[in-house]
Parts: structure tokens; C-alpha cells; sequence
């Protein structure tokens, strides 16, 4: 982002590294972790990788087709039957608003808007519409709404309709 807003050299020399350090650690699942090794990945990893790798490529930084491609799959693997995602393809782990939402946002900044698995997600992200309920504890709750909006937003029509005024009441 840095260097679409200014078009300097030198940051889009450090940015073309900072992408093939992402490029290169991504595991054989398709995902991220916390460290640049390819053993293992999770959700909230591979959410701010792919949006990394969507920012360098929306100011013509070239993304391989295939760590997208392997990204997908990993994303797609770690949706539970619920529609929700759950943290790591293994193990297996209950679906949660905030790793759900942050799933839906790493299918669409890989591109994929709509189909079978964005649509489970946005149901069951839904489910967890803003109520402003004074007792109400959330776990990872400001990083839930940060891509819960940022889906709703993308999803668009009545979804957004529905998640932006809910949000910004609780918010206020």
C-alpha cells in the first residue's frame, strides 16, 4: 500500500522481497503460520498473507497463480460443515465468528466472490449479526468485526445492509 501511494523504486524493490518471502514459506496445505517455514499453517496466518500478496499485486508486483491457487484449497479445507472455519485443517476445531469471518475475507482477497463455500460462510457469519448485548463476551472480538465488516462489506446487499448499521451501533 505503501508504495502504490507514492511509486518509489526503492520500496517496490523491498515489497517484490517481502512478497517472495510469503511466496516461499507457504506449506505444502497452502497456508501460513507465524514464522517464514513451511511446517505447518492457520486461518489468521494465511488471512494477512493472501491480503499482503492482494495488495503487491493490485500495484503490478506479479503474484504466482499457484500460491493463490494453493491458498484457496487451503482456506476451502478449514470450513467446517457448519460454514464456519475452524483455526488449522488439523485438528479439527469448533467453527468461530472471528476465524470464520477472517476466512471469508482470505477467499475474497484471493478472488473467489462467490460459490458453495462463500456462501456457508456468510450464513453462518450472520448468525453472529452485532447486538449490542451489554453481556455478551466474544473472544477475539475487535479482530472478528475488523474482517466481519470487511465480509459483509464484499458480500455486499443485504448483508451489508444488515452488518454495517448492527456494527456501528454496538461500536458507538
Amino acid at each position: 500500500e505503501a508504495y502504490g501511494m507514492t511509486d518509489r523504486p526503492e520500496i517496490k524493490s523491498k515489497l517484490k522481497l517481502a512478497c517472495n518471502l510469503i511466496v516461499n514459506t507457504q506449506n505444502k496445505e497452502g497456508g501460513w503460520r507465524y514464522y517464514p517455514v513451511r511446517k505447518e499453517a492457520d486461518i489468521s496466518v494465511t488471512v494477512c498473507q493472501i491480503m499482503a500478496l492482494r495488495a503487491a499485486r493490485n500495484v503490478g508486483v506479479e503474484v504466482p497463480k499457484s500460491t493463490v491457487d494453493d491458498c484457496i484449497r487451503y482456506v476451502k479445507n478449514c470450513q467446517n460443515a457448519d460454514g464456519g472455519f475452524r483455526y488449522q485443517i488439523t485438528p479439527p476445531s469448533p467453527s468461530i465468528f472471528p476465524r470464520s469471518a477472517a476466512g471469508l475475507v482470505a477467499l475474497y482477497s484471493a478472488g473467489i466472490y462467490e460459490g458453495r463455500e462463500v456462501d456457508r460462510g456468510l450464513e453462518f457469519m450472520m448468525q453472529h449479526l452485532p447486538d449490542s448485548s451489554p453481556f455478551r463476551h466474544e473472544l477475539h472480538y475487535f479482530y472478528g468485526h475488523y474482517y466481519g465488516v470487511q465480509a459483509a462489506w464484499h458480500a455486499g446487499g443485504d448483508h451489508w445492509r444488515k452488518w454495517y448499521p448492527a456494527i456501528r451501533e454496538e461500536l458507538l
